[in-house]
């Protein structure tokens, strides 16, 4: 038979680890009360934890999704009101001071001044078009960074990115031999760039790493896909700018004493050129409501991940906040028993004095 000695120190060994103990549940309780959490740590609750911590993970991707969608919606809705803006000045050249009216003037003593409204719409057209928003300019593709449109230096061509938007240019092989139109080719690169956005639409990628098209959100916007770009079977630029230039020019050219065209052939290229100003106008109207179609969608999945987003915050708050009266019960139950540690601690303390003054 084994006989244990009780010593003073011993008790009060056990006793200090046992009213820290106290105080620590103690200290727990008074957490949950003030933060009405339902675990302050992971070793509480390791599954409650492990759900609240793919939960959060789960909101903070919809933040993030909510965030992208928000920026794109934004940009495209600027697009929308500045495509709006430059196809209303279109129509309305076309419907009020169209080029027929300078055309069937008796005394064409307008054509000089309907010419240069022409251009300088045309001009306005381009600054509308490198519209700029949140540091990025809108139609400029996947390259937001760089002005998408400019004139050239001679002020004859309009550029997109550095290329005549009519395509002219050639692509050569290694021996010199042309084997492709390099403007056009280098045109249709730059319209069919991509910029994908993760908006929460299950982003996934292939099995060569490339985003699955149907997961992701392209967020680019290229000018010459409003405004056109190359030429048609008559030579003529199918670029809107580019023929309100032409248009511009002629009307510019004609003699400003009796309205005369420069050229013979100038008011035949000026009627063809106007109804090709309609069929460019009729073409950025079918973009525009593509646009407003894209726009939509945006709102739509915007309205999605809020519900989302509400969704998350009940289930987290389900795994998470402790009801009030709860806490309050559980820290009234380790207030008494650190009471009760405490007043237990008083005794020991009394009964050792006087075991000592013996």
């Amino acid at each position: 038979m084994f006989l244990y000695r009780i010593t003073t120190g011993g008790l009060m060994y056990n006793y200090k680890t046992h009213l820290q103990g106290s105080y620590k549940k103690l200290a727990d309780a008074m957490e949950k009360v003030e933060t009405e959490r339902n675990f302050n740590s992971y070793a509480e609750d390791p599954a409650a934890a492990s759900k609240a911590f793919q939960l959060r993970r789960d909101h903070w991707r919809n933040a993030a999704h909510t965030r992208n969608n928000s920026n794109v919606y934004s940009t495209f809705s600027q697009a929308y009101d500045t495509v709006d803006q430059v196809k209303n000045k279109l129509g309305y050249f076309l419907a009020n001071d169209g080029t027929l009216v300078g055309l069937n003037t008796p005394d064409a003593s307008g054509r000089n001044a309907l010419g240069q409204s022409i251009l300088e719409a045309a001009n306005a057209a381009v600054q509308s078009m490198n519209a700029n928003y949140a540091g990025n300019f809108i139609f400029a593709g996947a390259d937001g960074l760089n002005v998408p449109f400019e004139w050239s230096e001679d002020g004859k061509t309009l550029l997109f990115r550095g290329v005549d938007v009519s395509g002219n240019g050639t692509k050569l092989d290694a021996n010199g031999q042309k084997i492709s139109d390099g403007g056009l080719l280098a045109l249709d690169d730059m319209n069919n760039e991509t910029t994908y956005v993760d908006i929460g639409l299950g982003m996934a990628e292939n099995i060569d790493g490339q985003p699955i098209v149907s997961t992701v959100y392209n967020s680019a916007l290229s000018g010459i896909d409003f405004l056109g770009y190359g030429t048609d079977e008559d030579g003529d630029p199918k670029n809107a700018i580019m023929i309100m230039k032409q248009i511009g020019d002629i009307l510019m050219n004609c003699s400003s004493e009796d309205g005369k065209f420069a050229k013979p052939e100038d008011e035949e290229t000026l009627n063809r050129l106007s109804k090709k100003l309609q069929t460019s106008l009729d073409s950025m109207n079918t973009k525009f409501v593509e646009l407003a179609t894209k726009a939509q969608f945006l709102q739509t999945n915007e309205e999605k991940l809020k519900d989302e987003k509400d969704t998350l915050n009940k289930q987290v708050l389900e795994v998470e906040k402790m009801e009030p009266a709860e806490a309050i019960t559980l820290m009234i139950y380790a207030q008494y028993a650190y009471n009760a540690a405490l007043k237990i601690g008083m005794n020991i303390l009394s009964e050792s004095l006087i075991d000592y003054m013996k």
